[in-house]
Parts: structure tokens; C-alpha cells; sequence
């Protein structure tokens, strides 16, 4: 009778141990610094340095980040129309968080890109490994 409780407890406890849910990790991944609902505040053109705001520009623009560190998808719509979607990762080269590249999927561009002031600054995107010399600057706001 006591071998039977003992094997009983022993199972019991067995059971119990493989019962507990186990992380792998550990973390928990933050979400990408490019998060959020993003729309066109102004543009500055690259030669003449002229700022305009997007009433101005003659459009409205919109912009989507999902993801978590340093990857995700993205969604544009301009004047409520979408325009394109694709998945995106991001570069640090300099460190941080605030400042680096945008590398896009779809197309094979990147973007450079800046947050401050609690805006996006976003250059013209170029096909990858390419330098554009005089590209405007589009600063969006957090929706």
C-alpha cells in the first residue's frame, strides 16, 4: 500500500513539473521605434530649401508602422488612398534608436530616418545602396 501512494506522489509531482509553462527567453521584445499612425505635417525641398505644409503640397499623406525592435509592416495612403504596403527593417549604424535606415521589402529602398521633437523625418526613398544628393524632407506628426 505505501509502494502505491509513493508511485502516486511521485507521478503527481511529475505531472505538476511538466505542467508549468516554460518561457524561452525571457523578454519581451519592445515594439519599433516607428510605431504608430503618422501623418504628413511639411515638406522641405532638397534645392531651395522651401518648407510648405501638405495643404500646400497640394496632398494628405498617411503613414503606418507595425512591428516590434526592428522590423514589421508599413502602410501608405495618400489623399485616403493606399498607395503601397510592405515589410520593413531598420538599420542603427551611428546607435541609438532615434536615427538610421529604413530598408523596405516590397521595393528594395531604403529611407533614412529621424524622430525628434516628437516628429518622423523622413528623406526621399532611393533604391538601396544609393546616395541621393539634393531630396526633400518629409516631417509627419503622431496621429
Amino acid at each position: 500500500m505505501k509502494t502505491l501512494r509513493l508511485s502516486s506522489c511521485i507521478v503527481f509531482l511529475i505531472l505538476l513539473v511538466f505542467s508549468c509553462e516554460k518561457r524561452i527567453c525571457g523578454c519581451d521584445f519592445p515594439p519599433s521605434p516607428l510605431v504608430g499612425d503618422w501623418t504628413l505635417n511639411t515638406v522641405t525641398y532638397g534645392l531651395t530649401q522651401k518648407t510648405v505644409t501638405a495643404a500646400e503640397a497640394g496632398y494628405s499623406e498617411s503613414l503606418f508602422y507595425d512591428g516590434i525592435m526592428n522590423s514589421g509592416t508599413y502602410r501608405q495612403t495618400r489623399n485616403g488612398l493606399p498607395i503601397q504596403s510592405s515589410s520593413y527593417t531598420l538599420s542603427f549604424p551611428n546607435g541609438g534608436s532615434t536615427q538610421g535606415i529604413i530598408y523596405y521589402k516590397q521595393d528594395s529602398t531604403e529611407q533614412s530616418f529621424r524622430l525628434a521633437d516628437g516628429k518622423l523625418y523622413l528623406t526621399e526613398r532611393t533604391p538601396q545602396g544609393t546616395t541621393l544628393a539634393d531630396g526633400s524632407t518629409y516631417a509627419y506628426k503622431k496621429q
